[in-house]
C-alpha cells in the first residue's frame, strides 16, 4: 500500500488546529513578524521604484475592491493585493530569515493573509495568529525537508529558489484557513499551487534584476488556489511526495520526510524564525559585524583604510563577483548582495540602514571610494552552511600606517533565534521603517498599530490594521 502524501498530513493541521493549541511563545514570534513584515512593507513604498510600479500596473488592471495596497492605499482583487504587497515586503531584503533554510516566509505570508482576511471580513486576531503560524509551519517543515543536515545538498547549484518553492505552500495554507477551506479542499489548494510553483536564483545572479518581487508569485498563486478550492475546483491530490510531485520534480527525490509531520500540532517552527537588523542579505550580516567589531575596538576611519580583504567561501563568492558590480552596485538589489558595498558601508556609515541602499545612498561618494579598496580571498570555511544557520566570515584591513587589522566570528549572525534581537530593537526598527512610508503615519496612528499587533489575540477584526497604515 502506498503511503499517504503528506499534504494530507499538513491540509489536516492546517484546517482543524486551534488558537488554543498555540504555545504562547509561539504566538509571540507570529505577532513580532506580522509587526516586523508590515513595517518593512511600509518602509519599500518610496524606496523601491519597482514596487510603484506594479501598484500602478495593478490598479490599472482594476476589478473588485476587496483588499488594500499596503502604504499606497486603494483596493483591488485580494490574489493582486498579495501580488503588490509580497514585492513591498522583500524588496528591501530587510524582512525575517529562516536561517537554516535560506526562507523568508513573511513576505509571502502576511500579503496572502492580509489580503484574505480583508475578503473575508471580521476575521478575528487569534484566527489570524492561527492561520499564520500554520503558514510559518508549513513553509519551515518543507524547508527542512529538503536542507536536512544529514542528506545535505546544496539546491542552489541546480538554480532552485526554495524560498520562492515553498512559499506557494505557505501562502496556499494561509489563505485556506482563513477561507475555512476543509482538509478535502486544503488538499486541492494544495495541489493547484503546485500547478504554479516555480522559482529560480537567477534574479539574485542577474545584473539589474528587480529582485525583490519574487514573494508576489507565491502569495499571489496561494491566494488564487486557495479561492479555486473554495469553489471546488479539484487540484493534484499526491502534491509533495507523489510521482511528479515537488520533491520528486525539484529535489530528485531526495529529502527527508520526518520533519513534515513530526509532532505535527504540537511544535511549531516559527520557533526556529531569526530578524534582520541589515537592510541586506543575510549572508553579509556576520561580516558587517565583524567588520563593525574592528571599527569599534581599533578607531578605525575611513581616511585611515588602505586596503579590505573579505575572505570567501565558493557560495559567498558570489556576493563579490563581478567584482566590479559589486563595488559599484548599479541597484538596490546589487548593494544588498555586495559584501565590498556592505563592509564599505559598515566602516564609512556604522549600522548599515534603509537609505544607504537607496537610488541615492548607492551613490555615496564616501561609500564607493571604500568598497572600491575591497578584494576577496578564498578561503572554504568561510561560507553558507544550509541546514544549520551557522556562518564563518574574516575581514582583514590594512591601514595606511602599515598595521594589519584581522578579524573572524563563527556561529550565528545576531538576529538568529539564537543570537536574538530583543522585542524592544524590532519596535524601534519598526518605526524607523514607518518613517519611509508613501503615507505619513502620525505618531498617534503609528503607536496604535504597535499596540494592536502585540495585542493581536484580544482584536476583533485585523482589517483595522491595515487600514491604519495605508
Amino acid at each position: 500500500m502506498n503511503k499517504r502524501d503528506s499534504a494530507f498530513d499538513l491540509a489536516d493541521n492546517v484546517v482543524t488546529l486551534k488558537y488554543e493549541d498555540i504555545p504562547s511563545e509561539v504566538a509571540e514570534v507570529t505577532k513580532t513578524d506580522i509587526l516586523d513584515t508590515l513595517g518593512v512593507a511600509i518602509a519599500a513604498s518610496t524606496t523601491t521604484p519597482a514596487c510603484r510600479e506594479m501598484t500602478e500596473l495593478v490598479k490599472e488592471m482594476g476589478g473588485k475592491e476587496e483588499s488594500t495596497i499596503i502604504a499606497y492605499g486603494g483596493k483591488v482583487p485580494s490574489y493582486m493585493a498579495a501580488f503588490v504587497n509580497a514585492a513591498l515586503a522583500h524588496s528591501l531584503n530587510f524582512d525575517d530569515l529562516y536561517d537554516a533554510y535560506a526562507l523568508h516566509p513573511g513576505c509571502i505570508l502576511l500579503p496572502s493573509a492580509l489580503a484574505v482576511a480583508e475578503r473575508v471580513g471580521k476575521v478575528s486576531g487569534k484566527e489570524f495568529i492561527t492561520a499564520y503560524t500554520l503558514g510559518l509551519d508549513v513553509m519551515g517543515r518543507l524547508g527542512r525537508a529538503v536542507f536536512p543536515p544529514a542528506l545535505f545538498r546544496d539546491w542552489v547549484v541546480y538554480g532552485w529558489l526554495v524560498a520562492q518553492l515553498v512559499g506557494y505552500f505557505g501562502a496556499t495554507a494561509v489563505a485556506g484557513r482563513l477561507l475555512g477551506l476543509n482538509e478535502g479542499k486544503m488538499v486541492s489548494a494544495f495541489g493547484l499551487a503546485y500547478c504554479q510553483t516555480a522559482g529560480n536564483f537567477e534574479p539574485l545572479y542577474g545584473v539589474g534584476a528587480d529582485k525583490g518581487v519574487y514573494p508576489s508569485y507565491p502569495a499571489q498563486a496561494g491566494v488564487l488556489s486557495a479561492l479555486m478550492a473554495q469553489k471546488g475546483i479539484a487540484g493534484p491530490k499526491n502534491s509533495l511526495e507523489g510521482r511528479a510531485g515537488l520533491f520528486k520534480v525539484y529535489f530528485q527525490g531526495e529529502y527527508d520526510p520526518v520533519p513534515l509531520t513530526v509532532d505535527l500540532g504540537k511544535s511549531f517552527e516559527g520557533v526556529n524564525l531569526g530578524f534582520y537588523t541589515f537592510p541586506c542579505d543575510g549572508w553579509t550580516h556576520v561580516y558587517i559585524t565583524t567588520t563593525l567589531q574592528m571599527v569599534d575596538e581599533h578607531d578605525v576611519q575611513p581616511q585611515d583604510v588602505e586596503a579590505i580583504t573579505v575572505f570567501v567561501g565558493p557560495k559567498t563568492k558570489t556576493l563579490c563577483e563581478p567584482l566590479q558590480n559589486r563595488r559599484n552596485p548599479r541597484n538596490m538589489t546589487e548593494a544588498q548582495f555586495s559584501l565590498p558595498f556592505t563592509v564599505a558601508t559598515a566602516i564609512t556609515k556604522g549600522k548599515p540602514r534603509i537609505n544607504h541602499f537607496t537610488s541615492d545612498g548607492i551613490k555615496d561618494p564616501e561609500i564607493l571610494q571604500l568598497s572600491n579598496k575591497v578584494t576577496w580571498r578564498a578561503d572554504s570555511e568561510c561560507d553558507r552552511q544550509y541546514g544549520t544557520g551557522l556562518q564563518k566570515a574574516k575581514v582583514e584591513i590594512k591601514l595606511r600606517d602599515g598595521r594589519v587589522l584581522h578579524c573572524e566570528q563563527k556561529g550565528f549572525r545576531y538576529g538568529n533565534p539564537k543570537n536574538p534581537i530583543s522585542k524592544g530593537e524590532l519596535v524601534e526598527k519598526f518605526r524607523d521603517c514607518t518613517s519611509y512610508s508613501a503615507s505619513p503615519l502620525p505618531k498617534d496612528r503609528l503607536e496604535k498599530v504597535i499596540e494592536l499587533v502585540d495585542k493581536l489575540e484580544e482584536v476583533d477584526d485585523v482589517s483595522q490594521v491595515i487600514r491604519l497604515v495605508s
